[in-house]
């Protein structure tokens, strides 16, 4: 009997358009310390070391029904509202695990397109980790659409309103009054 060791690479990508403008998606993206707040699947997020270019970050989530903690590393291309994560410490089955988030202007709205890119020891499970991340993706995806659009109107709603520049009112125009019998 012969075991192959090719591995294939496995591929995902889920599109959403969300309602605010490319730059707050890409923001709420690469500011994962407000998620436990915001997404409700992250109950964890942690920023280990680096910067907003790029840094190591731990998170815990709720996935497929359980509680789960990964750990990653992040880089962050703000010109191209793009970013890349890769998974560190991964167990098997699992031999590979990354992919990239972009943010693009679409007729007013952000496309965001998630993807997904993994490895696994045993191509029997393969399916199974697909569905798991298929899952995973929308959920994910539908969490930020919801906090963008909700921070956007509230951005929109607090943003300073542009009013016409006062001028001064004209000097109403004196009529003579007669003179008061006293005056007279």
């Amino acid at each position: 009997m012969s075991v192959s060791t090719h591995q294939r690479t496995h591929r995902t990508a889920h599109r959403l358009s969300i309602n605010a403008p490319a730059d707050l998606v890409f923001s709420m993206l690469r500011d994962a310390s407000h998620w436990p707040y915001l997404d409700g699947l992250t109950v964890y997020s942690e920023r280990v070391s680096g910067d907003d270019v790029a840094h190591e970050l731990r998170t815990s989530v709720v996935s497929n029904g359980s509680l789960s903690s990964s750990h990653s590393w992040r880089v962050f291309d703000a010109d191209s509202h793009r970013a890349e994560f890769h998974q560190l410490e991964l167990e098997p089955p699992l031999r590979e695990l990354g992919g990239d988030w972009e943010i693009r202007p679409a007729d007013g709205l952000s496309e965001v397109t998630l993807h997904h890119e993994f490895e696994v020891d045993d191509e029997h499970i393969a399916e199974r980790i697909n569905a798991i991340i298929e899952d995973y993706s929308r959920r994910e995806l539908e969490a930020l659409r919801v906090s963008c659009e909700r921070l956007s109107l509230l951005l929109q709603h607090h943003a300073p309103q542009t009013q016409p520049t006062p001028q001064s009112p004209a000097e109403p125009t004196r009529q003579p009054t007669p003179p008061t019998a006293k005056e007279a």
